[in-house]
C-alpha cells in the first residue's frame, strides 16, 4: 500500500506541474528570451559582412558588384510553394515541413526531404498559414517571413514583428485540430496449406498528433490465427501516450495507458495506466530517438489459475522505454521500440517487449513492411489445467501500409 501511496503522490506532483504551465500569449512580442533552444542567426557571408545597410527590398532588384542582377522569387508566387534563401545565395523551392531544434526540414520535388541548419538560412518566403512558437510559451498564427534578424508575421490582428533569436519552432498549419493528426493502417495475411492449414491475420494502426507543445500517439497491434479451423493465436495490444513539452527536448507524460490481452499466455486482460517523463535526444528528418520513464499501476486478470494463484494480480510498476526511427534511405525506414517493466515490490514480474519494423515506400501513401514483435513475460502463471505458458513469444508479419 505504501508503494501505491507514492504512486498517487507522484501523479499529483505531475498534475500540479502540468496545470502551472503558462498559457500561450500571441500578442506579447517584447518578452525576453528564456532558456529554450532558439534558431540561429545566419552566418555572415562575404557579401553581407561588408554591407552595413539594411537588406534590400525584392522590388528594388539590386545588383552584385559584377553587375549581374540579384534574383528574388516572384512576388505573386504560387501559394503551394515556399522559398528559402541560403547564406550562399542559393534558392530552394518546395515546402517547409517543420522548424525545430535549430533545424529546418524542407521537402523538394528534386531532393525529397532534406535537413538544413538554420544558421545556413538567410531568409524564407511563404504564402501559407503556419504556427510560430517563440520563447515564453508564445504562439503566433499567420503567414510569416523569416529574415536574417526578424520574423514578420501577417496575423488576423495585423502585422507582427519578432526577433529571430526568440523563435523556437515553426509548425506547419494553422493549428486546426484535424491538420495536426496523421496515421498509418497496416494489414497482413499469411497462409499455409497441406499437412497443416494455418491462416494468420495481422492488423496494426498508428494515430499521432503533433502540436507545438502537445504530442499524442496511439498504437494498436492485433493478431489472430487458426490451424485446421482451431484458433491458436489471439492477442491484441493498445498503447496511448501524451507528451507535453515544457523545456526544449524535455517533456512530461501526464497520461499513458496500455491494454494487453493474450489468451494463450493466460492473460485475459492487463491494464497499465501511468505518468512519467521523457527526453527527445534526436528529432531530425532522418533520425528520431526518445527515452521515457513511467510510474505505473498494473492490473492483470488471468484466464484461469490453479488453486495456489489468485485470479487477479495488482501492483505498482516502473518502466523504461526507448523509441527510435531511422531513415536508412529516402524510401526505407527502420522503427525500433523497446520497453522493460518491473513490478514493485514483486520484482520477479519483469516484462519486456521489443518491436522492430522495416518500411519500404512504394508511393507517397503506400508502403510494404515487415514487423518482428517479441514479448517476454517474466512470471507466467499456470492455467487451471497446470500448463505454464512459455515466457517468450515472437511474431513475424509482412503487410501493406496506408498513410493518411
Amino acid at each position: 500500500m505504501n508503494v501505491l501511496k507514492i504512486f498517487k503522490l507522484f501523479s499529483l506532483i505531475l498534475i500540479v506541474t502540468f496545470a502551472g504551465i503558462p498559457s500561450a500569449d500571441a500578442t506579447n512580442s517584447t518578452a525576453a528570451p528564456g532558456d529554450e533552444q532558439t534558431v540561429s542567426l545566419p552566418e555572415k557571408t562575404k557579401e553581407n559582412s561588408t554591407d552595413t545597410k539594411p537588406a534590400p527590398s525584392p522590388i528594388s532588384m539590386p545588383s552584385f558588384e559584377s553587375g549581374a542582377p540579384r534574383w528574388y522569387p516572384p512576388k505573386m508566387a504560387p501559394a503551394k510553394w515556399e522559398w528559402v534563401e541560403l547564406t550562399t545565395g542559393e534558392w530552394l523551392k518546395g515546402t517547409i515541413k517543420v522548424i525545430r531544434h535549430d533545424n529546418m526540414e524542407f521537402d523538394s520535388d528534386n531532393f525529397d526531404t532534406i535537413e538544413i541548419d538554420m544558421k545556413d538560412v538567410l531568409q524564407t518566403y511563404s504564402s501559407t498559414v503556419n504556427t510560430f512558437v517563440f520563447t515564453n510559451q508564445r504562439l503566433v498564427i499567420g503567414v510569416g517571413r523569416i529574415t536574417k534578424d526578424q520574423v514578420i508575421i501577417d496575423t488576423a490582428a495585423g502585422k507582427m514583428y519578432y526577433p529571430r533569436q526568440q523563435l523556437i519552432s515553426v509548425v506547419v498549419g494553422d493549428r486546426t485540430e484535424f491538420k495536426l493528426w496523421t496515421g498509418t493502417l497496416t494489414a497482413g495475411v499469411s497462409s499455409t496449406s497441406g499437412n497443416t492449414n494455418q491462416t494468420t491475420v495481422n492488423l496494426q494502426a498508428n494515430l499521432k498528433r503533433r502540436g507545438a507543445f502537445l504530442r499524442i500517439e496511439t498504437n494498436y497491434y492485433g493478431n489472430i490465427g487458426t490451424t485446421n479451423d482451431v484458433t491458436n493465436v489471439q492477442n491484441q495490444q493498445v498503447n496511448l501516450q501524451a507528451d507535453l513539452f515544457i523545456y526544449d527536448r524535455f517533456y512530461l507524460i501526464p497520461a499513458s495507458f496500455e491494454f494487453y490481452s493474450d489468451i494463450f499466455s493466460n492473460i485475459d486482460t492487463r491494464y497499465k495506466p501511468g505518468v512519467g517523463v521523457g527526453y527527445q535526444f534526436f528529432e531530425r528528418s532522418e533520425l528520431e530517438w526518445q527515452v521515457n520513464a513511467n510510474l505505473l499501476y498494473q492490473r492483470v486478470r488471468y484466464v484461469s489459475t490453479t488453486g495456489n494463484e489468485p485470479p487477479v494480480f495488482e501492483s505498482a510498476a516502473f518502466s523504461i522505454g526507448s523509441d527510435l526511427k531511422y531513415d536508412i534511405t529516402s524510401d526505407i525506414t527502420l522503427h525500433a521500440n523497446y520497453t522493460i517493466t518491473l513490478a514493485v515490490p514483486a520484482t520477479s514480474y519483469l516484462d519486456q517487449q521489443g518491436i522492430l519494423k522495416l518500411d519500404v515506400d512504394i508511393t507517397k501513401h503506400v508502403s510494404v513492411n515487415s514487423t518482428a514483435n517479441w514479448t517476454r513475460i517474466g512470471n507466467p502463471i499456470a492455467s487451471s489445467d497446470g500448463v505454464v505458458p512459455d515466457k517468450n513469444d515472437l511474431i513475424l508479419t509482412f503487410g501493406v501500409s496506408l498513410d493518411f
